[in-house]
């Protein structure tokens, strides 16, 4: 995978503990995402994508780390603006609903902000809030990392580690417990049934 060298500028790079990154970077978090809680979301999921890549033997741990990092950059966008960049840039995803914009709209701004043009990591941005059929490993981490981040509250550790134990597995373990979180607690359908989710559960689950 191919990285602007600039980018790796902005990070300390350690194999076996957390990635520091620079005030550059995490100014710029903090002034695109604008809420102090989702920027400690983010680089939380970063760290946990980077230890399940690396658990698991995978390349490019680091490319994980950035997906991660970067995977709710478009959260401070406002639902004005979110709608009318949607129209200009993802028009054919207008009729999902409107909590998943932020995932097609941070890869924009991955692109656009940060200079990350690998499609990789970009996609696995790009449909982490929803999923799809066919994710690759990079979708799949970054999908499961952001659903079982420790800082959501909810003790995750079983999910973490099956997903550090092997993150296939421990994939379709996080999937199926969304799934049933989604029916059974959020009364939410269009959360399971727009287009793209409602792929990805029965491309996995079968449901």
């Amino acid at each position: 995978m191919s990285l602007n060298n600039k980018i790796y500028s902005h990070f300390e790079i350690n194999s076996s503990s957390d990635i520091k990154i620079d005030n550059f970077i995490l100014k710029l978090l903090k002034n695109t995402i604008k809420n102090d809680k989702r920027v400690a979301h983010s680089i939380s999921v970063a760290n946990l994508a980077y230890k399940i890549a690396l658990s698991n033997n995978l390349e490019y741990p680091f490319c994980y780390y950035l997906a991660g990092l970067f995977h709710d950059i478009a959260k401070g966008i406002d639902k004005k603006e979110a709608v009318n960049l949607m129209k200009k840039q993802y028009k054919e995803y207008l009729d999902l609903p409107a909590f998943s914009y932020h995932q097609f709209l941070g890869e924009y701004l991955t692109k656009e902000l940060i200079g990350i043009e690998d499609q990789t990591i970009l996609n696995a941005i790009k449909y982490h809030c929803t999923g799809k059929a066919d994710m690759t490993s990079f979708d799949k981490i970054i999908y499961a990392s952001d659903k079982i981040d420790p800082l959501r509250g909810y003790d995750s550790s079983d999910m973490i580690n099956s997903m550090l134990e092997n993150y296939e597995n421990g994939f379709l373990y996080v999937l199926d417990e969304n799934y049933k979180f989604l029916i059974n607690k959020t009364n939410d359908l269009n959360s399971v049934n727009n287009r793209l989710s409602k792929e990805c559960f029965e491309y996995y689950l079968k449901k």
